[in-house]
């Protein structure tokens, strides 16, 4: 907030509005933040009103949070509008504002409350009298933000619809409701042999032929890392499903649920991309391969298989290749990817997914490099 910084030197501008703007912040940027943070004692007042059951911290906690939303919105709206005043919007200014906002949201932080505050906000200004613009305005704008909220209801709902008829979905499950009383993978005791083999049995594993001295098999460790992601938490090797998440995941058509859904799925496309977990060079080579043939998948476009194989290597490559390949079966038939033929292809409602499980393995490399 402009208030809030500190003083530089004598006529360096620091608090000058003038010379901030020269700086790349506008006047009208630095008057919008300005005013959002005078109505931070008022607007504080009017989340207890609304939440009485909120203690006077709780209620000035909220209340911060969603102004802080509100002045990252404003600010670049004024800059868009050249005008500060908060409570005489142009409908299509703030649209378009909103939209340059949410642009540039990393992607770990959901939308949908960015939409909330702004209701709140707009209800607000109409309860204090704030509201300066036509009325239709007002209500053309509150219906801007409660018809995006809709079409992101529907698109979790369908998200929901979309992944619970998979395969992957199926078998997370099963794994899940094995684990309800926790089971220690690395107990090998004749009473811990029922547990384990039900286990093994819920992600399609034979227990009669599981080697556990061998590594895990691949069907474990893709169902490993879809549950851990979403419904399944460990204490060193004991694995216990989390019963609230379990619940969202298997009912409900809101956020919450479709958030684990997703996670459950981008866990289980990271298994694929680098199954063993590490960063030797031919894991490396496994991840590049299979990306690029997702990407192929994605967009019908061929890579440069070439130039990727001079990278690798071309006995990596060649050795890799066709492990690629089989995880790629592996995401059709967990119900990620389609195949037909020899030919792949990704949902565009699943490609967030995909994008997602390769940009966590992506900065998995990037880290230990």
């Amino acid at each position: 907030m402009a208030s809030k910084k500190r003083q530089g030197k004598k006529n360096s501008g620091a608090g000058n509005p003038a010379k901030a703007a020269a700086r790349g912040r506008s006047v009208f940027r630095i008057q919008a933040e300005a005013q959002v943070d005078a109505l931070r004692h008022d607007f504080t007042a009017w989340v207890a009103n609304q939440v009485p059951a909120f203690s006077s911290e709780q209620a000035a906690q909220a209340a911060g949070m969603e102004l802080d939303v509100i002045g990252q919105v404003a600010g670049q709206y004024a800059e868009n509008a050249r005008s500060s005043n908060l409570f005489d919007l142009d409908v299509d200014v703030f649209g378009q504002s909103l939209a340059e906002h949410l642009g540039n949201l990393p992607e770990s932080l959901a939308p949908e409350p960015i939409f909330t505050t702004w209701l709140d906000f707009f209800s607000f200004a109409q309860d204090r009298q704030l509201w300066e613009g036509p009325e239709e305005n007002l209500e053309a704008l509150r219906e801007m933000l409660e018809d995006t909220l809709n079409g992101f209801a529907e698109g979790d709902a369908e998200l929901c619809e979309l992944l619970r008829a998979t395969k992957l979905f199926t078998q997370v499950k099963a794994y899940a409701e094995t684990l309800v009383e926790g089971v220690d993978m690395e107990d090998f005791s004749p009473e811990a042999q029922e547990p384990r083999a039900k286990v093994m049995q819920a992600v399609g594993l034979d227990a009669q032929t599981f080697d556990p001295e061998g590594p895990a098999p691949l069907a474990f460790n893709y169902i490993w890392s879809a549950g851990r992601m979403s419904v399944v938490e460990s204490e060193g090797s004991v694995l216990r499903t989390d019963q609230d998440a379990y619940d969202l995941l298997v009912a409900g058509e809101e956020a919450a649920s479709a958030q684990l859904l997703f996670e459950m799925a981008v866990g289980c496309v990271q298994a694929h991309l680098n199954p063993t977990f590490d960063v030797a060079l031919r894991d490396e080579a496994h991840y590049l391969v299979l990306r690029n043939l997702l990407v192929t998948a994605s967009t019908g476009r061929e890579g440069d298989l070439e130039g990727l194989r001079r990278n690798c290597g071309p006995k990596v490559y060649d050795a890799v290749l066709p492990e690629a390949k089989l995880a790629m079966d592996s995401l059709a038939d967990y119900g990620l990817i389609t195949k037909d033929g020899e030919h792949y292809s990704i949902d565009e409602r699943l490609v967030p997914i995909i994008s997602a499980g390769i940009s966590e393995v992506e900065a998995f490399f990037e880290e230990a490099g």
